[in-house]
């Protein structure tokens, strides 16, 4: 039985963001504080997530997201209009333009990336959202190569051959979620001092204990007061 609900959770999971996400995708303003929403629910165990953690979220880090957002349509967007327009239009190349869409294009994967992880997790201004996910890279070169294989596939999905694109739309933010999670946990461990082992326990323990030590009460809504 138990076996039984996991997999309907999972399933719940898959069907729930993966239409959060289209939607989002489908109506673009709303994408990337989805992505940050999301990023923020898979960054919780899978017993401990509620789809509102999507919107707390969103709602705790809307002054960052206005930026963020409007940066991130600007490096993402306009970098894969103009490679879209000149794969369909080659009469109207324009190999300097092309140039610097791939740059931005490159550039823009990296923030989205590690930026949601950094929002979700951190308390920062724009300027520390941008330091600190460049810095998110050098957690782990493997995870962060991974990670920006997947990001970097899909933008590349989108422009050449977008039909598979919502076979993604979960499976991608919860890869992406774990590893930028993992690589922030390695960055803050070293700036403590200590084991990414001890800092989880930790994290644990301050999840469900209270300052007294004794484990905190849940109210009727199944949260930790």
């Amino acid at each position: 039985m138990r076996g039984l609900r996991v997999v309907g959770d999972y399933a719940l999971e898959f069907l729930v963001i993966t239409l959060l996400v289209a939607l989002s995708a489908v109506t673009i303003l709303p994408f990337i504080p989805m992505l940050v929403g999301v990023t923020a629910f898979f960054g919780n165990e899978m017993g401990t997530r509620r789809f509102k953690d999507i919107f707390t979220a969103i709602g705790a880090n809307w002054k960052i997201l206005i930026f963020y957002t409007l940066f991130q349509l600007v490096i993402i967007l306009f970098p894969v209009l103009n490679i879209y327009f000149f794969n369909t239009h080659p009469e109207h190349m324009s190999y300097f333009v092309l140039a610097v869409s791939y740059i931005a294009l490159v550039v823009g994967v990296v923030f989205l990336a590690t930026a949601p992880t950094v929002i979700a997790n951190m308390n920062v201004n724009f300027f520390q959202l941008l330091r600190n996910s460049i810095m998110m890279v050098f957690g782990s070169w493997w995870r962060s190569l991974v990670s920006l294989a997947i990001i970097a596939g899909i933008v590349a999905m989108i422009i050449y051959y977008p039909y598979p694109i919502v076979l993604t739309l979960y499976a991608a933010p919860l890869v992406n979620a774990y590893l930028m999670k993992e690589n922030f946990y390695h960055l803050k461990a070293k700036a403590l001092g200590t084991s990414v082992y001890e800092l989880k326990k930790k994290q644990k323990e301050d999840d469900y204990l209270d300052e007294k030590g004794q484990i905190k009460p849940i109210d009727d809504n199944g949260d930790k007061k």
